[in-house]
C-alpha cells in the first residue's frame, strides 16, 4: 500500500519536475524616426527559431518552446502571451517589417515600419538591410614591442587574440571588423591612426594590458584648437565631430561590464590626451585590461573579455538607434 501511495505522489509531480527549463527573455523598445524597433534578448536556440508572423495591426512572436517569460527592461509597446508559445504586440498600423536574428547574446530584432504616407516605394526602401557598421580593433604593440611581459604571457599576443575574439563576433552581429595588425607585426601610432580612418571606421576599440586590478577605459582629449579654414584641408580632422558617439560607446561598454558580473564598480574611466585616439575620426576608446598580476589570460577569460566588449558595441549600436 505505501508503494502504491508514493507512486502516485510521483506521478502528480511529474508534470512540475519534468517542464523542462524555464527560459527568460528581456524585452527592449525604441521608438526611431519612421520605424520601432523590439528586440527579444535570451538563449540562441530560442529567439533565433522564433517565426514572426503579421495579423492585421499585431505582430506575432512565435517561439519553438512555451517555457519561457517575458523580462521587460524597457518595454514602450503593448503585449501579451496568447498562446502558451505565442507572445503579440500591438504597435497600431504599420507598413512592413524587417526581422533579423543576431547571436552572441541572441537577440531577435524587430523594426516595425509606421510611415504610411509614402506608398510602397518607402516600404520597400525600409525593408533593405541596413549597410554593416565598420569597426576597427587596434592590438596593442607588435613585433619587438611587446609591451608588458609576465612569466609565459606577453601583451602584445594577449591583445591580438582578444582583438581575433572580439573580431569574429563582432561579425555575427552587424559589423563589419577589421584588425590594424593581424600579426605579431610592428605599427607606429600614426599609421593606426591612418589605417582606421583609411576604413571609415565607426568605432574604434584599442587594446592594452595595464598595471591594475581593474579594467580602465581611456577618453580622448583633444588638446588642440585648429581653425575653421585650416580644417577642410586636414588629413584627418580628429575627435571632435565624433566625442558624443565616443561618450555614448563608453557608457554602452561600461554597461556592458556591469551586466557581465565583473560589475561597473571594476571599471575607471581616465583621459588620454595626446594619444592616437584624438586623430581617430570615429567613436574611439582605448581598454586597458587588468595586469597579468590580477588576472589569469586562459582561453576562458580571453573569451569572456571579447563577449563583454561585443555586448558593449550593440548596446552601442542600439543607442545610435534611438
Amino acid at each position: 500500500m505505501k508503494n502504491i501511495v508514493l507512486l502516485s505522489l510521483f506521478l502528480l509531480l511529474l508534470p512540475q519536475i519534468s517542464g523542462g527549463e524555464e527560459y527568460p527573455l528581456k524585452l527592449r523598445t525604441s521608438y526611431n524616426p519612421g520605424y520601432l524597433r523590439i528586440v527579444l534578448e535570451g538563449a540562441e536556440e530560442i529567439v533565433t527559431k522564433a517565426i514572426v508572423n503579421q495579423k492585421g495591426s499585431n505582430i506575432l512572436v512565435t517561439f519553438p518552446v512555451s517555457s519561457f517569460t517575458i523580462q521587460e527592461e524597457k518595454a514602450e509597446v503593448a503585449h501579451k502571451k496568447t498562446d502558451k508559445d505565442t507572445v503579440m504586440f500591438s504597435p497600431g498600423e504599420f507598413s512592413g517589417l524587417k526581422v533579423s536574428a543576431l547571436k552572441n547574446p541572441g537577440r531577435l530584432i524587430i523594426d516595425v515600419y509606421q510611415d504610411e504616407k509614402k506608398g510602397e516605394k518607402k516600404k520597400e526602401t525600409a525593408l533593405k538591410s541596413a549597410p554593416a557598421k565598420i569597426i576597427v580593433i587596434d592590438p596593442g604593440h607588435g613585433g619587438f614591442e611587446s609591451g608588458i611581459v609576465r612569466d609565459d604571457y606577453a601583451e602584445k599576443n594577449v591583445v591580438l587574440d582578444i582583438a581575433r575574439k572580439l573580431g569574429a563576433l563582432a561579425e555575427q552581429g552587424s559589423f563589419k571588423s577589421y584588425l590594424t595588425r593581424s600579426g605579431d607585426l610592428f605599427m607606429a601610432q600614426a599609421e593606426r591612426v591612418k589605417y582606421t580612418n583609411s576604413r571609415n571606421a565607426d568605432v574604434l576599440i584599442s587594446l592594452h594590458v595595464g598595471h591594475h586590478k581593474d579594467m580602465v577605459i581611456y577618453m580622448p582629449v583633444i588638446t588642440e584648437y585648429v581653425s575653421d579654414i585650416v580644417k577642410p584641408y586636414l588629413s584627418n580632422r580628429g575627435q571632435e565631430k565624433y566625442l558624443k558617439k565616443t561618450v555614448v560607446l563608453l557608457n554602452a561598454i561600461k554597461e556592458a561590464a556591469s551586466r557581465s558580473g565583473s560589475g561597473e564598480e571594476t571599471v575607471r574611466v581616465l583621459p588620454l590626451p595626446y594619444s592616437i585616439l584624438s586623430k581617430i575620426e570615429a567613436a574611439a576608446l582605448m581598454i586597458e585590461l587588468p595586469s597579468f598580476e590580477y588576472a589569469n589570460y586562459t582561453e576562458e577569460f580571453k573569451t569572456a573579455v571579447a563577449n563583454t566588449l561585443n555586448k558593449g558595441l550593440y548596446l552601442y549600436e542600439e543607442s545610435e538607434a534611438k
